[in-house]
Protein backbone atom coordinates (compact mmCIF):
# COMPACT_ATOMS: atom_id res chain seq x y z
CA UNK A 1 0.00 0.00 0.00
CA UNK A 2 0.97 3.38 -1.02
CA UNK A 3 1.82 6.27 1.64
CA UNK A 4 -0.99 8.55 -0.63
CA UNK A 5 -3.78 5.70 -0.42
CA UNK A 6 -6.64 6.35 1.59
CA UNK A 7 -8.77 2.92 0.31
CA UNK A 8 -9.22 0.35 2.60
CA UNK A 9 -6.91 -2.51 1.46
CA UNK A 10 -9.77 -5.25 1.85
CA UNK A 11 -12.83 -3.64 0.23
CA UNK A 12 -10.82 -0.72 -2.32
CA UNK A 13 -13.45 1.38 -0.94
CA UNK A 14 -13.06 5.07 -0.21
CA UNK A 15 -15.35 5.26 3.29
CA UNK A 16 -12.15 4.00 5.65
CA UNK A 17 -9.66 6.24 6.51
CA UNK A 18 -5.94 4.72 7.71
CA UNK A 19 -4.06 6.67 10.58
CA UNK A 20 -1.02 5.47 11.86
CA UNK A 21 -2.19 1.17 11.35
CA UNK A 22 -5.54 1.80 12.97
CA UNK A 23 -8.23 2.13 10.09
CA UNK A 24 -11.61 4.10 10.77
CA UNK A 25 -15.07 4.20 9.44
CA UNK A 26 -15.48 7.96 8.07
CA UNK A 27 -19.37 8.12 8.49
CA UNK A 28 -20.99 8.34 5.04
CA UNK A 29 -23.77 10.92 5.17
CA UNK A 30 -26.16 10.73 2.06
CA UNK A 31 -29.04 12.63 1.86
CA UNK A 32 -30.33 11.62 -1.65
CA UNK A 33 -33.89 12.26 -2.51
CA UNK A 34 -35.00 8.57 -2.33
CA UNK A 35 -37.07 8.16 -5.77
CA UNK A 36 -39.17 12.29 -4.85
CA UNK A 37 -39.61 11.54 -1.60
CA UNK A 38 -37.82 14.25 -0.30
CA UNK A 39 -34.42 14.29 2.19
CA UNK A 40 -34.41 11.66 4.70
CA UNK A 41 -34.30 13.03 8.59
CA UNK A 42 -36.12 13.45 11.44
CA UNK A 43 -39.41 15.75 10.89
CA UNK A 44 -39.30 17.25 14.69
CA UNK A 45 -35.83 18.34 16.43
CA UNK A 46 -35.29 16.24 19.07
CA UNK A 47 -37.15 17.33 22.26
CA UNK A 48 -40.00 18.47 21.30
CA UNK A 49 -43.16 16.11 21.55
CA UNK A 50 -44.57 15.82 17.69
CA UNK A 51 -47.82 15.49 19.96
CA UNK A 52 -49.43 15.91 23.39
CA UNK A 53 -50.81 12.40 25.19
CA UNK A 54 -54.56 12.20 25.11
CA UNK A 55 -54.02 12.74 28.90
CA UNK A 56 -52.12 15.61 28.35
CA UNK A 57 -54.77 16.95 26.16
CA UNK A 58 -57.58 16.51 28.88
CA UNK A 59 -55.57 18.11 31.70
CA UNK A 60 -55.69 21.05 29.64
CA UNK A 61 -59.29 21.20 28.53
CA UNK A 62 -59.97 21.01 32.29
CA UNK A 63 -57.33 23.74 33.24
CA UNK A 64 -58.81 25.77 30.62
CA UNK A 65 -62.53 25.80 31.83
CA UNK A 66 -61.82 25.85 35.37
CA UNK A 67 -59.66 28.98 35.03
CA UNK A 68 -62.58 30.13 32.59
CA UNK A 69 -64.84 30.05 35.61
CA UNK A 70 -62.45 31.08 38.22
CA UNK A 71 -61.65 34.11 36.54
CA UNK A 72 -65.55 35.26 36.64
CA UNK A 73 -66.02 33.83 39.85
CA UNK A 74 -63.11 34.01 42.62
CA UNK A 75 -64.90 32.59 45.74
CA UNK A 76 -64.33 29.38 44.14
CA UNK A 77 -60.69 29.18 44.24
CA UNK A 78 -60.74 27.26 47.62
CA UNK A 79 -62.33 24.36 46.34
CA UNK A 80 -59.24 21.83 44.52
CA UNK A 81 -60.05 20.50 41.41
CA UNK A 82 -58.63 16.95 40.80
CA UNK A 83 -58.40 14.41 37.81
CA UNK A 84 -58.27 10.96 37.91
CA UNK A 85 -58.07 8.03 35.74
CA UNK A 86 -61.09 5.79 37.21
CA UNK A 87 -63.04 5.39 40.30
CA UNK A 88 -61.05 4.00 42.55
CA UNK A 89 -63.86 1.80 43.99
CA UNK A 90 -67.74 0.49 43.43
CA UNK A 91 -70.31 2.98 44.35
CA UNK A 92 -71.69 2.64 47.58
CA UNK A 93 -74.92 0.95 48.30
CA UNK A 94 -76.83 4.52 48.65
CA UNK A 95 -75.21 5.97 45.48
CA UNK A 96 -76.55 5.26 42.17
CA UNK A 97 -75.00 2.81 39.83
CA UNK A 98 -74.38 4.78 36.85
CA UNK A 99 -71.28 5.05 35.54
CA UNK A 100 -69.06 8.04 38.02
CA UNK A 101 -67.54 10.33 35.84
CA UNK A 102 -67.25 13.24 38.79
CA UNK A 103 -67.61 12.62 42.46
CA UNK A 104 -67.54 16.03 45.10
CA UNK A 105 -66.16 15.61 48.53
CA UNK A 106 -67.01 17.91 51.21
CA UNK A 107 -64.84 19.95 53.16
CA UNK A 108 -63.03 17.97 56.12
CA UNK A 109 -62.24 20.77 58.27
CA UNK A 110 -60.79 17.51 61.41
CA UNK A 111 -58.53 16.02 58.67
CA UNK A 112 -57.81 19.61 57.12
CA UNK A 113 -59.05 18.75 53.56
CA UNK A 114 -60.74 21.54 51.40
CA UNK A 115 -63.99 20.97 49.10
CA UNK A 116 -62.60 18.67 46.19
CA UNK A 117 -64.09 17.88 42.59
CA UNK A 118 -62.51 14.71 41.01
CA UNK A 119 -62.96 14.28 37.19
CA UNK A 120 -61.97 10.84 35.95
CA UNK A 121 -60.84 11.08 32.77
CA UNK A 122 -61.38 7.33 31.34
CA UNK A 123 -65.39 7.37 31.83
CA UNK A 124 -65.68 10.85 30.71
CA UNK A 125 -63.66 10.43 27.24
CA UNK A 126 -65.40 7.04 26.73
CA UNK A 127 -68.40 8.76 26.78
CA UNK A 128 -67.72 12.23 25.00
CA UNK A 129 -64.73 10.66 22.55
CA UNK A 130 -60.94 12.26 23.18
CA UNK A 131 -60.17 15.81 21.51
CA UNK A 132 -57.52 18.53 21.82
CA UNK A 133 -57.68 22.19 23.88
CA UNK A 134 -58.20 23.06 20.31
CA UNK A 135 -61.17 21.46 19.58
CA UNK A 136 -63.32 24.10 21.05
CA UNK A 137 -66.61 22.30 19.49
CA UNK A 138 -66.46 18.47 20.96
CA UNK A 139 -68.52 16.59 23.20
CA UNK A 140 -64.89 16.33 25.39
CA UNK A 141 -65.03 20.00 25.87
CA UNK A 142 -68.72 20.68 26.68
CA UNK A 143 -69.01 17.26 28.87
CA UNK A 144 -66.59 18.45 30.78
CA UNK A 145 -67.52 22.21 30.98
CA UNK A 146 -70.92 20.56 32.69
CA UNK A 147 -69.42 18.29 34.91
CA UNK A 148 -67.11 20.72 36.17
CA UNK A 149 -70.43 23.36 36.65
CA UNK A 150 -72.54 20.80 38.17
CA UNK A 151 -69.60 19.68 40.79
CA UNK A 152 -68.84 23.12 41.12
CA UNK A 153 -72.38 24.04 42.13
CA UNK A 154 -73.03 21.43 44.09
CA UNK A 155 -69.70 22.20 46.22
CA UNK A 156 -70.82 25.42 46.83
CA UNK A 157 -74.16 25.98 46.63
CA UNK A 158 -74.22 28.33 43.90
CA UNK A 159 -76.71 27.72 40.82
CA UNK A 160 -75.10 25.84 37.82
CA UNK A 161 -76.71 28.56 35.71
CA UNK A 162 -74.54 30.97 37.27
CA UNK A 163 -71.40 29.44 37.11
CA UNK A 164 -71.64 28.64 33.30
CA UNK A 165 -72.37 32.08 32.70
CA UNK A 166 -75.71 31.62 30.61
CA UNK A 167 -78.18 28.84 30.54
CA UNK A 168 -76.98 25.35 30.40
CA UNK A 169 -78.03 24.10 27.42
CA UNK A 170 -78.46 20.10 26.20
CA UNK A 171 -75.15 17.65 25.92
CA UNK A 172 -74.79 15.08 23.26
CA UNK A 173 -71.95 13.51 23.09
Amino acid sequence: MRAGDSKCPRCRCAAHEIVGKVWFMRPVTRRRDRHGRGPRGPLLPPGIPARLTWRQSFDQIVAWNAQEILSRHPEISRIEIGIDEAPKTDPASWESHQVVMCRVFPENRLAGLAPRVVLYRLPIQARAGRASIRDLGSPLHALVRMLLVDGLAEATGLPPEELHGGPLGPIRP
